[in-house]
């Protein structure tokens, strides 16, 4: 990968701690010292079936993806994103095998940004996903193999957070919505640490999923 480039692709878009950042865990993640550890509660089984059933957006989060839901390997995209209540953002994209990858904020984003807060959006702001700041510094994502059904979910917490942890990615092929599911089910039991009192603390979730699709 460039040194200079946020992302070669989503297959590349694997997501290393930041001290940066503020991050949320589950129990069994190793620590990643210095940043913080949320905690992710016991999870309760769940029907499979009914993966996409329910998924909160109590914030209004909207997200368009730019040229469009059907690109070709090599197309360079862009997100904008838009809510209705203040939180903070980050996009996760699960490519056509199941696999999950954090891709915004990145611990470079994150790193070489000015602001406290790179991820955070307020009512009324359309965020740009790569800004043209992002793009003068060399980031941009491009796209890669593999083709077919991908999905990109935009994720809000009304909590300060720039890095989650994702469920296990090494398991056996999974369908779309299998995928969904246990990203937002594993994501809505997420403790965060408050930055007063250090205890864990339930954040307030919000998804909007938008599938695409890739091509030679």
């Amino acid at each position: 990968m460039p040194p200079n480039r946020l992302i070669a692709g989503w297959c590349l878009g694997v997501v290393a701690a930041s001290s940066a950042g503020a991050v949320a865990k589950s129990a069994g993640s190793p620590p990643i010292p210095p940043a913080p550890a949320a905690m992710r509660g016991a999870q309760n089984p769940s029907d499979r079936t009914n993966a996409l059933a329910n998924i909160p957006n109590r914030a209004g989060v909207s997200l368009r993806m730019s040229p469009g839901q059907s690109v070709s390997v090599g197309t360079k995209v862009s997100f904008r994103v838009t809510t209705r209540k203040p939180g903070y953002l980050l996009l996760v994209d699960i490519d056509a095998n199941g696999t999950m990858s954090q891709i915004f904020p990145s611990p470079e984003m994150i790193a070489q940004s000015q602001e406290a807060a790179t991820n955070l959006i307020k009512p009324g702001d359309e965020l740009l996903i790569p800004n043209s700041a992002a793009k003068q510094r060399g980031f941009d994502y491009v796209i890669t193999p593999p083709t077919g059904a991908a999905t990109i979910v935009a994720i809000l917490s009304d909590r300060r957070v720039q890095i989650i942890d994702l469920p296990d990615s090494t398991q056996k092929l999974r369908s779309r919505a299998e995928a969904i599911g246990d990203l937002t089910r594993w994501t809505s039991e997420l403790r965060v640490p408050d930055p007063d009192t250090g205890k864990l603390q339930p954040s307030s979730w919000s998804f909007d999923i938008k599938p695409y699709s890739i091509s030679e």
